[in-house]
């Protein structure tokens, strides 16, 4: 079955899930958003999207492979679950840039 339904956490300190979410969805592809302050509240957006048919979810790389084995176990590994990582380069650059 092709990806037709995908869901992205994001986490930020001041993101609340229940008020930061969003949906971007056309005829064949449906995208489910939800912003949370920690991996707790990820546990629990993730157990919802599960409830919507979302077929893989990926976390933002404020989530480290920690948190997302956390999220996966959660929803019992129904889905895969990713997180975005950066190279070392990369790392280097945003600790430059944004410090």
């Amino acid at each position: 079955m092709p990806l037709q339904r995908y869901g992205f956490i994001v986490k930020a300190a001041d993101l609340e899930f229940f008020k930061h979410h969003a949906r971007i969805a056309s005829e064949n592809f449906h995208m489910s958003i939800s912003g949370v302050s920690n991996v707790d509240e990820a546990m629990l957006v993730a157990q919802e999207m599960i409830t919507k048919g979302v077929q893989l979810i990926e976390l933002c790389g404020g989530f480290s492979t920690d948190d997302a084995r956390q999220v996966s176990d959660a929803i019992n590994d129904h889905i895969p679950v990713g997180v975005v990582q950066y190279t070392e380069q990369e790392r280097a650059r945003l600790q430059r840039e944004l410090a």
